[in-house]
């Protein structure tokens, strides 16, 4: 069964084949993101982000975890185990380089058909210039839509996929909405910046506080503002093993990198499945 896309949930009307309903296509954006407005500063901040996009994670990556984008991506679509006719879902796509990584595997042939979902008109059209650019349009999709409230029908892909998104969203709620497309067995995967458990103390909290003050001092005020709350939104590896039991999941493995600095975030690379 292909994924179907319910423009409006909760409206009653009848979901409708997904290829109608893409980024690009014949209906306007106010048809495809759900009835939840994003607030203005993280729109304003990802929309002023999104023309340098992939090269801002790869310094980030590479500064705070000693690893570039492409090669983290690389890990986590490995996690994954993509099959040939699995449909994945990719929250928080930004300009799509998970779902152009699947639609050419290394040796030139697709592994698996992608739909990113992403909040930010002009992240989606970043991503839907690159799927193009590539030749990528048959096996790599793009919708407008956010990850708490995700415009498709239950329980119709196969692999889940989040990376370093999940601290711009209520990541209970991502984790109820993504086991509920899933279908049964699907595989949820995710990467985030996780907080240390030295976070949770006294002297963590105040030095936390010091990198939040030091950050802005560099970045737009936008910018600033949702990082400032993306910051206080992680969870540690702990959280996120409750955080996915509560919401469903089984099978949960929680891999936490070691930082670059001992205050800093945590790469964690989680794995779930829906029983």
């Amino acid at each position: 069964m292909e994924p179907t896309v319910e423009p409006i949930r909760g409206s009653g009307q009848a979901a409708q084949r997904w290829p109608f309903l893409l980024w690009g296509g014949g209906l306007p954006w106010t048809a495809l993101v759900s009835p939840m407005t994003p607030d203005d500063a993280l729109l304003a901040a990802f929309s002023e982000l999104a023309p340098d996009y992939e090269r801002t994670m790869n310094r980030e990556l590479e500064q705070y975890l000693g690893v570039g984008y492409q090669a983290f991506v690389e890990g986590l679509l490995a996690r994954a185990a993509v099959g040939p006719d699995d449909w994945v879902l990719d929250v928080a796509t930004g300009t799509a380089l998970i779902p152009r990584r699947l639609a050419v595997s290394r040796d030139g042939h697709g592994s698996g058909r992608a739909v990113g979902v992403d909040i930010t008109p002009a992240m989606l059209s970043g991503g839907n210039r690159a799927i193009r650019a590539g030749n990528l349009s048959a096996t790599a999709f793009l919708v407008g839509g956010s990850g708490m409230e995700l415009p498709f029908a239950p329980q119709v892909f196969d692999v889940a996929v989040c990376a370093f998104g999940t601290h711009h969203m209520d990541a209970p709620r991502l984790l109820r909405e993504t086991r509920r497309v899933l279908r049964p067995g699907g595989r949820l995967v995710l990467a985030e910046a996780g907080a240390p458990s030295y976070w949770r103390t006294v002297a963590g909290r105040l030095v936390l506080k010091v990198m939040l003050s030091a950050f802005g001092l560099t970045q737009s005020r936008s910018r600033n503002q949702i990082e400032e709350d993306a910051f206080r939104q992680m969870h540690t590896a702990a959280e996120w093993r409750a955080m996915l039991s509560n919401a469903g999941f089984g099978a949960i493995q929680v891999r936490e990198s070691r930082a670059r600095r001992a205050w800093y975030p945590r790469a964690l690379t989680m794995y779930a499945e829906v029983a």
